[in-house]
């Protein structure tokens, strides 16, 4: 999906987004909408919420007489304007004798329609009252579509990850963007193995595939496949994409701002894990004066609510963990810039401890 302007826009005027390998999870929205008046979709920085949302939308926009409205909030930085920002993106008027919130429920009681919240996370708060306000139970036809890099948490609400692409799905999006910069340019059996090994090193994520996709304008895919082994950050947006977008450096950073300064410490002495691990490997690893066993459970715990640490949770078995390689890559330069490498040296004493004992916390499972 394409950058756009912030503030509101009907669903109606947008173009169809071109999206690759999302018809489950759209559908599964739907549903979700069908049965609650809040879904969240949440999800790793750069895997697409908006996208899936805007579509998700416009897809059911003709179940909503009074139409299917996106309400950008990346640059509304106080809650307190959230009602306003809202109020104006529906055409509700000023009332003296009300607060802005007040006159959005009076007027929305009698509407039937779907209201997308795209970024909330920074104003988790705010959009979780305005939407008990609204849906609680005053306003029975009105449905809002949220995302997040975490849940809402309203009662009665209902909240699903977006997980990156497949890999086939992502060499698709691969290709058809590499084409849009680079006319001619197809996935061939030949270069197949390349681009999937390109769409391996970004996490199978959208943006960071479309960023890197566009690099095929200037270059070849063994000289973008060299590039992606030293680092990710030359990837940069174009100029109509949102700020938080503008490269994948600033999709990951705009996460790293909202995270506590024990998450972003644990965050950083995480990115030494090269695959899966569980709570108790990340004490063993990340524990200290600094941060206690207790702080690095419930730090692990707020970076996977926050849409940081990738979880698996099996049938009868401890939840695991594991850094995609593009926050993995940010958290080494964090750590990089404390000047420690005490946990590389406590990550390589760990592995060699439980060498043979836990296959699953290998890379390639």
């Amino acid at each position: 999906m394409r950058g756009h302007e912030p503030g509101p826009i009907s669903l109606a005027d947008l173009p169809p987004g071109g999206l690759v390998g999302r018809t489950a999870e759209s559908a599964a929205i739907q549903r979700a909408l069908g049965r609650a008046q809040l879904v969240t979709i949440t999800g790793l920085p750069g895997v697409g919420k908006t996208a899936v949302a805007i579509a998700t939308a416009a897809a059911m926009r003709a179940n909503f007489a009074d139409g299917a409205w996106l309400v950008t909030l990346d640059s509304v930085r106080d809650g307190a304007l959230l009602a306003h920002t809202v109020g104006d993106a529906l055409n509700v008027p000023d009332r003296l004798s009300r607060t802005r919130l007040e006159a959005l429920v009076d007027e929305l009681c009698d509407r039937r329609l779907l209201i997308v919240l795209d970024t909330c996370e920074h104003l988790l708060g705010a959009c979780a009252d305005l939407a008990v306000r609204l849906l609680l139970p005053p306003c029975p036809d009105v449905r809002i579509l949220a995302t997040s890099r975490e849940p809402l948490g309203v009662p009665g609400g209902l909240a699903l990850t977006i997980r990156p692409l497949p890999l086939r799905h992502a060499a698709t999006m691969f290709g058809q963007r590499a084409a849009e910069a680079a006319p001619g340019f197809r996935i061939t059996p030949e270069n197949r193995a390349t681009v999937e090994a390109i769409c391996r090193r970004l996490d199978r994520l959208p943006l960071a595939i479309e960023l890197a996709a566009r690099q095929m304008a200037s270059g070849s895919l063994e000289q973008l496949r060299s590039r992606l082994q030293e680092d990710y950050w030359f990837l940069r947006n174009s100029g109509d994409a949102p700020a938080r977008h503008e490269t994948l450096r600033t999709a990951i950073g705009w996460s790293h701002q909202l995270c506590t300064p024990a998450e972003r410490l644990l965050w950083a002495r995480l990115s030494v894990f090269t695959g899966w691990f569980r709570l108790r490997d990340a004490q063993e690893v990340c524990a200290d004066r600094q941060l206690s066993e207790q702080d690095v459970d419930a730090a692990a715990e707020m970076l996977a609510a926050r849409s940081i640490l990738l979880m698996d949770l099996r049938k009868n078995k401890d939840a695991r963990f594991k850094v995609p390689l593009t926050i993995r890559a940010f958290g080494a330069e964090m750590l990089r810039q404390l000047g420690d490498d005490e946990w590389e040296r406590r990550y390589r004493a760990w592995r060699t401890g439980h060498r043979g004992r836990h296959r699953d916390t290998d890379e390639n499972t």
